[in-house]
């Protein structure tokens, strides 16, 4: 039965949103139209990082969901320790499923039941997570891109790739999302151009959007490396402290 859901500060909501029972929402938070929240979802809820920084620090980001979206029993997604976690359009959360603080999610991307994407990475639109795929904090997966199911997703995904296993490789081009998505015929023949030669269409098309995007997300996402020596340990402590 649908119900109200507890707020707890600064949180702008739109039409025709659905509850059911157990629903918090944190602010400060920004929430479209037509989304549905499934029974004990959270939204805006307090990262590990952002309490290692102290209660009595003042949050700034925001939390923003689009309109259309459904979100499983359980699920949750977490307040920034930056500026946002985001939330596009049309987008399917599973039961049980995280996304951590920082994300960046887009517009029709499926996570299936227990997933977890990881802080500071980016699903960018089309993409999805199979049931209990893991995905690595700040790691991209590009457009019409999938993990298969228990997928653990330690390297960027690129577009249109299909991943499967532990840790993730790629196995064929995801021919499922370039249907669903409803590519014309003269953006699947760039998209699968793409595919084969690497290189990108010219032009304001889907595929050179979708390619230009990508990039754009692994320019500004830190990829994931194995700290290997003692000048990596001294690099990344240097990152650390340039943040801080």
């Amino acid at each position: 039965m649908a119900e109200e859901p507890t707020i707890i500060g600064d949180v702008a909501m739109g039409r025709r949103n659905t509850f059911e029972h157990g629903v918090v929402i944190s602010g400060p938070a920004v929430i479209g139209d037509d989304n549905f929240f499934g029974a004990y979802s959270v939204i805006g809820g307090q990262c590990r990082q952002t309490h290692r920084q102290g209660a009595g620090l003042r949050r700034t980001g925001v939390v923003g969901i689009g309109s259309g979206n459904y979100f499983g029993e359980h699920s949750v997604m977490h307040a920034p320790v930056g500026r946002a976690t985001t939330l596009g359009d049309d987008s399917s959360i599973g039961a049980n499923s995280l996304l951590a603080h920082d994300s960046c999610i887009g517009s029709h991307v499926t996570l299936s039941v227990n997933c977890v994407v990881g802080g500071h990475s980016v699903m960018l639109d089309w993409s999805g997570l199979g049931i209990g795929a893991l995905l690595h904090p700040r790691t991209v997966m590009g457009h019409w891109s999938f993990a298969g199911m228990a997928a653990v997703v330690t390297r960027t995904v690129g577009t249109g790739q299909l991943v499967v296993g532990n840790p993730a490789r790629f196995l064929r081009p995801n021919y499922e999302a370039f249907v669903r998505s409803g590519l014309d015929s003269t953006s699947l023949s760039e998209l699968r151009e793409f595919l084969d030669t690497g290189k990108a269409p010219p032009g304001p098309s889907p595929v050179a959007r979708a390619v230009a995007e990508f990039e754009a997300a692994r320019a500004r996402t830190v990829r994931n490396r194995v700290l290997r020596s003692w000048s990596d340990v001294e690099l990344e402590r240097s990152r650390e402290m340039t943040h801080d």
